[in-house]
């Protein structure tokens, strides 16, 4: 008998920005500190005004939810934005 292993790695908030308090300004479990990067891609930006932060499905070819989050240079939540993307037809 073959075992499978399936090893999912994890995308830590705690381990990119000094604070994840922001996330329980968030509407409960809208977001989690670890993000599953086998199905969810994560992006991170600084900008001269805070924090843009985007959790998106891994592959935009099959669709799904995103969330692009602004946070403010304390890492104070300032808006999030949910998107639904479609898939692309074949």
């Amino acid at each position: 008998m073959k075992d499978d292993f399936v090893i999912t790695e994890y995308f830590d908030f705690k381990d990119h920005l000094d604070s994840v308090e922001w996330i329980n300004s968030l509407p409960n479990g809208l977001i989690h500190q670890k993000i599953n990067t086998g199905i969810h891609t994560v992006t991170i930006t600084m900008n001269n005004t805070g924090w843009e932060i985007y959790v998106g499905p891994k592959d935009m070819d099959t669709g799904g939810d995103g969330i692009a989050i602004t946070l403010d240079k304390d890492l104070v939540l300032v808006s999030y934005e949910i998107e639904r993307i479609a898939p692309t037809p074949f």
